[in-house]
């Protein structure tokens, strides 16, 4: 093998619900030629994440204690298959979603109408199936429609028509406008009920546990058994970031969250030491094994005094609350779930957060913080594991549910091929066929441009888009499909086999010119110096500013008296910084006569300071 293929790789892997199911394939292929050192993922990614982490954590352990070849990936191979099982009645990954017993009824009739894409058929199986759900509201509206008939028919005199035709016209109609009443009160109770409902369970339908100990498991506890079995540990000691870290080579594992109460996303493991959890809580959401570890683990060592004698207060009046675990001490299953709360369909995870609190007795206090799903601020971070200059390849997996049925399956996987391909940007169709815009289609596209713009942005960048694997689905297969049929489970699977062939073939392409990885190097090189002139430019001409008073230079020079008194510097820091501002701002002047931008990969990204999302 050539020097210069990579033995190493990152993989990020985007949201989705069920269109995960194409990536135990992608994974399981990918790792027969690369050892997987960060793994990231959003929802249905994160899913996928931390079983990749799991078997390449397994894989290690083999490699290190030299015992056996069993490295976790044969099992995440054959996962796809295992999805496709039958149970009662329904595949395995149906099976998964488990409704509370407030929203069943609304779960089954949104259930009724899945997997059907003519949009007049959906509707009719849906509204059977209010029909057939909430049958008091459907009572109720029909009755009131005919006292209103009678009523109106009464006072008018009305009377059925004589005339035969006229007569069957008349109970069309009168049986339409009943079917209407019926739909109409069916419609009343599963809003009221779903209010109810959804307040009642954490604003989701499915908690992610089985809901009767006769069920087969539900999600979370799957998805906990499966990281385990996977990872080659008891259930009782579940497999966490600290472990991952640990392993050798060192495995990174990044999922992304949504804290809605605070209005932004959260990379997890978190790095604070400010969210605290309540056991019974977490009880309703994870298996008891796992919020035991985490009641076991929950550490005081970086919290004031004022901070513990407030919980322990609380915990002596009955309450149940705890100091989250270390980030090496958390569950990768915690941080799964936290990512996967799909809005509605599975229940938000509630912690709290530690403020200052000035009108609190203790000047502190707790606030709950709902996380949702991680698609709703970053559905594809790609930017997760991203270096100025990579040493190793991050590829990435995106999702597009617009194939249609008759397309032959080499339409579902695109990889670009040259520096060409992947500039087009995405497009979302908002017209009817009369060209006008259809209000729905109009609304979906607002809300997906500001849930995925900057993402989709990236996908387009140099750098970025050379590295990232589309995979394509009808819109049968993966979305909101629960039940999806055996054969769209395995054509996906192979789809995510496909896709990770087309990453190994261009990427470790032993031809120099045909290469990716080298392909991929040369791009970030050629596009990085055009940024880094543009960007030291600026920095230049403000530390020559004359001015400005204080100059920036007197400015981190300044001691003693004149100096600042926020975030000081010692004086060997304070030497060692302006020999490297010194380099900095000369940079312009020596490579002035170069136009780096000129020529260089289109769109051109730039360099930027953002907040670290922890």
């Amino acid at each position: 093998m050539s020097d210069f293929l990579p033995k190493e790789c990152d993989i990020v892997m985007e949201g989705g619900v069920t269109s995960g199911v194409v990536y135990p394939a992608f994974v399981a292929r990918l790792a027969e030629r690369f050892t997987l050192r960060s793994i990231g993922g959003t929802s249905v990614g994160a899913v996928a994440a931390v079983a990749a982490a799991a078997a390449q954590f397994k894989r290690n352990r083999v490699r290190k204690d030299g015992q056996g070849v069993d490295d976790g990936f044969h099992l995440l191979a054959r996962l796809p298959g295992q999805l496709q099982e039958s149970v009662d009645g329904h595949t395995r990954l149906f099976s998964l979603f488990q409704p509370c017993a407030a929203l069943r009824p609304h779960f089954r009739a949104i259930a009724a109408a899945l997997n059907e894409t003519n949009k007049a058929k959906a509707a009719g199986y849906l509204s059977l199936a209010m029909l057939r759900h909430f049958p008091l509201g459907a009572l109720a509206g029909a009755g009131l429609w005919l006292l209103g008939f009678l009523i109106s028919s009464s006072l008018l005199g009305g009377h059925w028509p004589r005339v035969p035709l006229a007569g069957i016209a008349s109970a069309l109609w009168f049986g339409l406008c009943t079917f209407v009443g019926a739909l109409g009160g069916a419609l009343l109770q599963a809003t009221l009920s779903a209010w109810r409902g959804l307040r009642d369970n954490r604003c989701g339908i499915c908690s992610g546990l089985r809901t009767d100990a006769h069920n087969p498991p539900a999600l979370t506890e799957w998805l906990h058994a499966l990281v385990q079995d996977i990872a080659g540990l008891p259930e009782e000691a579940p497999l966490t970031f600290g472990q991952l870290r640990t392993s050798e080579p060192p495995i990174e594992l990044a999922l992304m969250t949504t804290g809605l109460s605070e209005l932004r996303a959260h990379r997890l493991p978190h790095s604070s030491a400010d969210l605290v959890f309540r056991a019974s809580e977490l009880s309703a959401l994870f298996p008891s094994a796992v919020v035991d570890w985490m009641k076991a683990r929950s550490r005081h060592t970086r919290h004031g005094a004022r901070t513990v004698a407030l919980l322990a207060r609380m915990n002596a009046g009955g309450e149940d609350y705890y100091f989250m675990p270390d980030p090496d001490d958390l569950p990768l299953v915690v941080a799964a779930r936290m990512s996967l709360s799909f809005p509605v369909l599975l229940q938000a995870v509630p912690l709290y957060r530690l403020r200052a609190l000035p009108v609190h007795a203790d000047g502190v206090g707790l606030l709950r913080v709902w996380f949702s799903d991680g698609g709703l601020t970053s559905n594809f971070p790609i930017h997760f594991f991203d270096n100025i200059l990579p040493t190793r390849p991050t590829f990435g997996v995106t999702l597009q549910g617009d194939l249609e049925d008759g397309d032959p399956f080499a339409a579902r996987v695109s990889l670009p091929s040259n520096n060409n391909s992947g500039v087009t940007a995405a497009y979302v169709p908002v017209d009817e066929t009369d060209g006008r815009p259809s209000l729905p289609r109009f609304t979906g596209a607002i809300l997906r441009t500001i849930r995925t713009w900057r993402d989709e942005a990236l996908k387009r960048t140099p750098g970025y888009r050379d590295r990232v694997v589309q995979i394509r689905h009808t819109k049968r297969e993966g979305g909101l499909n629960l039940n999806m049929t055996r054969a769209a489970i395995d054509v996906m699977s192979r789809s995510g086999d496909e896709a990770a062939r087309q990453v190994i073939d261009r990427f470790l392409n032993p031809v120099e010119r045909e290469n990716g990885w080298l392909n991929h190097r040369w791009v970030r090189m050629r596009s990085t110096a055009a940024v880094l002139q543009e960007t030291f430019a600026p920095l230049s001409e403000a530390w020559h500013d004359a001015h400005l008073t204080p100059s920036y230079e007197a400015l981190w020079m300044a001691h003693g008296m004149d100096a600042l008194p926020a975030y000081q510097l010692s004086k060997t820091n304070r030497t060692a910084g302006f020999a490297l501002w010194e380099r900095i701002v000369t940079l312009p002047q020596q490579v002035a006569p170069a136009e780096l931008s000129a020529h260089a990969p289109r769109p051109q990204p730039e360099l930027v300071i953002a907040p670290r999302l922890n």
